[in-house]
């Protein structure tokens, strides 16, 4: 009897200390794999734009007129500039020999050289006079400027509704 109890005792030991030699494995195993610095290779390696993609619900309606009316004054002057400055720059580039520069003062059409219009200026390109896609928020390719409008939560508003314009959409995410 006291052999079938040192027996089963030497079993059941070997298996904890098996079990547990098992779990300190994988976890020497997984913290190798996974260190700070793969971690940080694997987020400079890989654009965040693989990682998830920010866009506006299909329902959300894109607005690009009666801003006067819905808006702040200010913000709406700076969307028809920025509509002006992309229509400018889309008909320059479309002139043969034509590139448009831009400025801080907005830019203007000089000679150029070039010929494709894909090597001038991209007007389009969010740095430049586009804004992105509602498809894509983090897209650099980009559309013509619009406006969009969320709820408001703010307690001294006098409309239910705020202006979010499409250059700092990401803000009010």
């Amino acid at each position: 009897m006291i052999y079938t109890i040192l027996i089963v005792t030497f079993i059941l030991l070997f298996f904890i200390f098996y079990i547990r030699s098992y779990q300190n494995m994988n976890i020497d195993h997984y913290n190798n794999l996974y260190t700070p610095y793969d971690y940080k290779l694997f987020m400079l390696n890989n654009n965040k734009k693989n990682l998830y993609k920010l866009k506006l619900e299909n329902s959300t309606p894109i607005y690009t007129e009666d801003c006067y009316e819905k808006c702040n004054a200010t913000e709406c002057m700076k969307l028809d500039e920025r509509k002006k400055l992309l229509n400018k720059c889309l008909k320059c580039n479309s002139q043969k020999n034509k590139c448009f520069d831009k400025s801080v003062i907005g830019g203007i059409c000089n000679d150029c050289n070039i010929e494709n219009i894909e090597d001038k200026t991209d007007c389009y390109d969010i740095n430049n006079f586009g804004c992105s896609p509602t498809n894509n928020l983090e897209s650099n390719k980009g559309v013509s400027p619009y406006y969009i409008q969320i709820p408001d939560d703010n307690i001294n508003s006098p409309y239910d509704k705020k202006c979010v314009f499409c250059w700092n959409i990401l803000d009010n995410i």
